[in-house]
C-alpha cells in the first residue's frame, strides 16, 4: 500500500464529482452559495440579529445541499464492497477512501490560522481569570469571572474542534499505513455508509 500522504485526495474527489455530478446539482449549490454570500454582505453592512440568523440558516442549508450532492453523485458502493470483502484497494480507491473518511478534517486543518487566533484568545482570557483577586470577590468581580468563563468556553470550542480534526487525520493515517484488516475495512465501510447512505 502506498503512503497516503503522496495522494491528493481532494483532487481525486473533485475529479470524480466533475465527472459524475449533474449540472443541476452544481447550479443548486452555486445558487445557495450566492444567497449565503449576499446575506453575509448584508451582515457586514447592518449586523442585525435577523441577518446573522438568516446567514446561519443559509449556511446550514448550503452544507446540507453539498452533502446531498455528494451522496447522490459519488458512487461509493464499489469501495464499500471492497472494504467489506477485505479486497486490496487501488491508489485511486485509497485516495477516495481518505476523502470520504477525513477529507472534511483535512480541509479544516488548512485553516490553522483560525486555530492560532482562537488559542491566543483563550490564553488571553485565562490570563484575565488568573489576574482576578480571588481573596476579595465582589458581585462585580464574580460577574466578570462569569463572563470570562463564558468567553473562554466559546474560544475553546474551535480549538477543540481543530485538535479533534487533527487527531482524526492522524488516526486514519496510522490505521491505513499498511494493508487494511477485514475488521478495519468493515469499520471504514460502516463510516462511509453512515455518512453517505440515503
Amino acid at each position: 500500500m502506498q503512503n497516503l500522504k503522496t495522494l491528493d485526495s481532494k483532487d481525486v474527489l473533485v475529479e470524480t464529482l466533475r465527472e459524475a455530478v449533474p449540472l443541476a446539482d452544481y447550479q443548486e449549490v452555486a445558487a445557495r452559495i450566492s444567497e449565503a454570500l449576499k446575506t453575509a454582505s448584508e451582515c457586514s453592512r447592518t449586523g442585525t440579529l435577523e441577518n446573522y440568523s438568516l446567514l446561519q440558516e443559509q449556511l446550514e442549508e448550503l452544507e446540507s445541499a453539498t452533502k446531498n450532492s455528494l451522496r447522490a453523485n459519488v458512487d461509493y458502493r464499489p469501495l464499500v464492497a471492497k472494504l467489506e470483502q477485505g479486497t486490496p484497494l487501488s491508489d485511486a480507491e485509497l485516495s477516495m477512501l481518505r476523502s470520504l473518511i477525513v477529507g472534511d478534517a483535512e480541509q479544516y486543518l488548512k485553516y490553522d490560522e483560525s486555530f492560532n487566533r482562537a488559542k491566543e484568545e483563550l490564553e488571553k482570557l485565562i490570563e484575565e481569570i488568573q489576574a482576578l483577586d480571588t481573596t476579595d470577590l465582589t458581585a462585580d468581580s464574580l460577574m466578570k469571572l462569569r463572563v470570562l468563563c463564558q468567553d473562554a468556553s466559546i474560544a475553546l470550542a474551535p480549538t477543540l474542534h481543530y485538535i479533534e480534526q487533527k487527531d482524526r487525520v492522524t488516526k486514519f493515517q496510522q490505521h491505513t499505513n499498511g494493508p487494511l484488516s477485514r475488521d478495519a475495512g468493515h469499520i471504514l465501510a460502516g463510516i462511509i455508509k453512515e455518512n453517505l447512505a440515503d
